[in-house]
C-alpha cells in the first residue's frame, strides 16, 4: 500500500482542482454579492470590521477571506486585516472593466441551477435552462428586471475588457457608417465611435433595450453621431451601413436562427459592405490551452436556446448558407476573435 504521506500524482491533483472548481465559483459569487471588494477599496479591514459592514458572520467571513487570499483576490496585511490585490480590484463595482456583475451573472442561481442539469442537455441536446426554469434564458431576463440589470452590467464589463483588443486588432477607419446589431446599451459602439471620429453609427436593438443607450452614448460624447433603431434582428436590421457588427450574437443561437439573422444582414447590406462577427472561434483541433472556449461552449449548451461556439470551418459553412464568404479570421489575443465576411 502506498504511504498516506505521498502526495497524489499531478494528474490526480488536476482532477481534484477541476472537481472543486464549483467551490471557487461560489466563493467568488458570495464575495461579489456581499460587495467585499467595494468595502476594501479604500483600505484594509479586519474580518470583524468587514463583517459588520456587509452583514456577515465574522468567523465565517474570515474563512471566506482566507480562500480569497489563496485565489489571489485579497491579501493579508498587518494586524489581521485584509486588503485587495490588483486582481481583486476587478471585483469592485466602480472601476473600469469591473467584472463584479459578470461574476454575479455567470454564477447566479439562474445559471447555477441550469448547470445542475447539464446532464439533461448532454442527453437530449436541449437547454438545461429551459428544463429547470420552464422558459428560455431571454424570457427569464425579460421577466426579471433585476437579473436583466445584472446581465446588462455583466455584458458591459465583458465589453470593456474586450473592446481595446478588438479596436487594436482591426482597422475600422475604412468605414463611414457602422451598424451594431444587437449592441445592447451601445457601450461597444460608443467606444468605437470615440476612436473613429469621422464615422457615424447605427445601433439596432430591441426597443426596450435601445432605450438604455442615450445615456451611454452621451457620456462618451458620440450621441450626435449615432442613430438608434428599435428592431428585432430576426425580422429586420437597419440598412445603410458600410460595416455590420454582430458582437456576441451568433453564438447565442443554433444554425437555423443564426442563419436568419445573417440573411437579414445580407438583405440590408450594400454590395461592398463588410460583416464582422465578434465571437470566440474554437480551434479546429481541441487543445488544452483553449479550455475557456470549451467552457463557454458548455455554457451555450446549458443556458441558451441552441447556442454554441464554432470553429472557423463551422463559421464558413454557416456564412455560406446565408450568402456570405468568410474572408479571414483575426485573433484579438483575448477570448474573442473577429470573423470578417462579405456578400457573395
Amino acid at each position: 500500500m502506498p504511504s498516506s504521506n505521498v502526495e497524489p500524482p499531478k494528474e490526480a491533483a488536476a482532477i481534484l482542482r477541476m472537481a472543486f472548481a464549483f467551490v471557487t465559483s461560489q466563493v467568488l459569487y458570495v464575495a461579489t454579492e456581499l460587495g467585499v471588494a467595494d468595502h476594501l477599496a479604500h483600505g484594509a479591514l479586519s474580518a470583524q470590521d468587514l463583517a459588520s459592514k456587509v452583514g456577515a458572520h465574522a468567523g465565517a467571513l474570515a474563512r471566506l477571506l482566507q480562500a480569497l487570499v489563496a485565489f489571489g483576490i485579497v491579501k493579508r496585511e498587518s494586524e489581521g486585516r485584509f486588503g485587495l490585490t490588483p486582481t481583486g480590484e476587478f471585483l469592485r463595482s466602480d472601476v473600469a472593466g469591473s467584472l463584479r456583475s459578470t461574476v454575479r451573472f455567470i454564477v447566479g442561481p439562474w445559471a447555477w441551477r441550469a448547470f445542475e442539469q447539464l446532464g439533461h442537455s448532454v442527453r437530449t441536446g436541449e437547454p438545461a435552462f429551459d428544463h429547470v426554469w420552464g422558459m428560455s434564458n431571454f424570457e427569464y431576463w425579460a421577466r426579471n428586471p433585476g437579473v436583466s440589470k445584472i446581465h446588462d452590467e455583466a455584458m458591459t464589463g465583458l465589453t470593456a475588457t474586450e473592446t481595446a483588443r478588438v479596436l487594436a486588432a482591426y482597422d475600422f477607419s475604412q468605414f463611414r457608417t457602422i451598424v451594431d446589431i444587437g449592441g445592447g446599451n451601445g457601450a461597444f459602439l460608443a467606444a468605437l465611435l470615440s476612436q473613429q471620429l469621422k464615422a457615424t453609427g447605427i445601433l439596432g436593438e430591441l426597443p426596450h433595450v435601445v432605450s438604455l443607450a442615450p445615456g451611454v452614448l452621451q457620456q462618451a460624447g458620440v450621441a450626435d453621431r449615432c442613430e438608434l433603431v428599435g428592431c428585432d434582428f430576426f425580422e429586420t436590421v437597419p440598412s445603410g451601413g458600410d460595416a455590420y457588427i454582430l458582437k456576441h450574437i451568433i453564438h447565442n443561437w443554433d444554425d437555423e436562427r443564426a442563419r436568419a439573422v445573417l440573411k437579414n444582414c445580407h438583405r440590408s447590406m450594400g454590395a461592398s459592405a463588410q460583416l464582422l462577427i465578434i465571437d470566440p472561434v474554437l480551434p479546429q483541433q481541441t487543445i488544452p490551452d483553449g479550455a475557456i472556449g470549451y467552457l463557454m461552449d458548455m455554457t451555450m449548451l446549458a443556458v441558451t436556446p441552441g447556442g454554441r461556439e464554432r470553429t472557423q470551418d463551422e463559421f464558413q459553412k454557416l456564412l455560406g448558407s446565408a450568402g456570405f464568404e468568410l474572408t479571414r479570421v483575426i485573433p484579438t489575443g483575448g477570448t474573442t476573435d473577429i470573423i470578417e465576411a462579405r456578400r457573395c
